[in-house]
């Protein structure tokens, strides 16, 4: 098959956007058939398709079976896009539930938007040209060309779970600092010295903050347990094999942090199979307090990060920076909440120590 020239493909892809943007496609009206519109273009039918493709990925147009493609929403200022990875994942499906909720409570229209990362540059672009407001939920979507797309028209966006602020994005976060610190603290007053962190060794800006914050309160003697999760996997199973890995080297500790319950699933799996129980003999705490932490056994004590503030906050940012374009508000923190369940206990000096694992 011949390559499909970018050129011809972003004229395409123009051509649509201009034509919403100036009216003359409606959303009643079905666009031209790919056909159609290949031959008016002189392009290939190809080429046509990939456009539609990224238009409707982009949450621009839908497809209906057996009528055609028209466009997938009303254009106006209470019309938000909601944008989430395409990554299955239990924070995902929690974010647009939260989200989808605090927008019925305000009574807004908004679109849920499943994105990979080619994707998520066209969205921005075609968000931009059309001045769709859109809450982004930024773990790893956001590549640095699409960053600087965004910052050009930060009014516009606003972003959840990754701190842009440096870069001239709005964005809301959790208080992450206070939220290890929150976690930390709890545990030494259990009695626990060794205090492992398990992560994904994703590099993110956020995970790097919450690792340094750890090194600082849990002390030099504490391990950290690389997962190196590669980009876009499931977490569960590099956790295991971290759990796995520092219980062969025989590393000392009595309690580990997971920054995420993925995290945590893999590292209860793996103490199961090797016989430690949680949490008579290791403590186990996660952050993120999706349903699995409160259905795991036993029940994951949690840091909730608060995802319904992250929402109410990013939401009030899109329409107080939509008022103020010029000077546009760039940071919020959320404050987190400690859950206690069932998962971490105090250190009993009647407990016989599991080698590879207590202090």
């Amino acid at each position: 098959m011949e390559p499909i020239s970018r050129h011809k493909f972003q004229a395409v892809y123009d051509y649509l956007v201009d034509g919403i943007e100036s009216g003359r496609y409606q959303p009643a009206l079905r666009l031209p058939s790919e056909r159609n519109l290949a031959e008016e273009l002189e392009v290939n039918v190809s080429t046509v398709r990939r456009a539609f493709r990224d238009l409707v990925g982009s949450g621009v147009i839908e497809k209906r079976v057996g009528d055609g493609t028209y466009l997938a929403g009303i254009r106006d200022a209470t019309c938000i896009n909601i944008v989430i990875s395409d990554y299955q994942g239990e924070f995902q499906e929690e974010i647009a539930e939260l989200a989808q909720a605090e927008c019925d409570r305000q009574k807004l229209r908004c679109r849920i938007i499943r994105l990979g990362s080619r994707e998520a540059s066209m969205f921005v672009r075609t968000a931009i040209q059309l001045r769709q407001p859109s809450l982004i939920l930024g773990d790893g979507l956001l590549g640095q060309a699409t960053i600087q797309e965004i910052a050009s028209a930060a009014w516009l966006f606003a972003v959840l779970a990754n701190r842009l602020d440096q870069k001239g994005i709005p964005s809301v976060i959790g208080d992450d600092n206070r939220g290890i610190r929150m976690l930390t603290d709890h545990l030494q007053t259990l009695g626990h010295r060794r205090i492992a962190l398990l992560h994904n060794t994703s590099g993110h800006p956020i995970e790097n903050i919450q690792i340094a914050v750890w090194r600082t309160a849990a002390g030099e003697r504490s391990p950290e347990l690389r997962a190196g999760v590669p980009s876009g996997s499931h977490p569960v199973e590099y956790a295991f094999q971290a759990i796995a890995r520092a219980l062969a080297r025989r590393e000392r500790f009595s309690a580990v942090i997971c920054l995420n319950d993925e995290l945590a699933k893999g590292a209860l799996a793996a103490f199961a199979e090797h016989g430690i129980r949680v949490p008579r003999q290791v403590s186990v705490v996660s952050i993120g307090d999706t349903p699995f932490c409160r259905n795991s056994d036993p029940p994951l004590s949690a840091l909730n990060p608060n995802l319904g503030e992250h929402i109410r906050q990013g939401l009030e940012l899109l329409a107080r920076n939509r008022l103020r374009s010029a000077a546009p508000e760039l940071l919020r923190l959320v404050e987190p909440e400690l859950v206690i369940r069932k998962s971490d206990s105090a250190i009993s000096s009647s407990l016989q120590p599991i080698q590879g694992v207590h202090a």
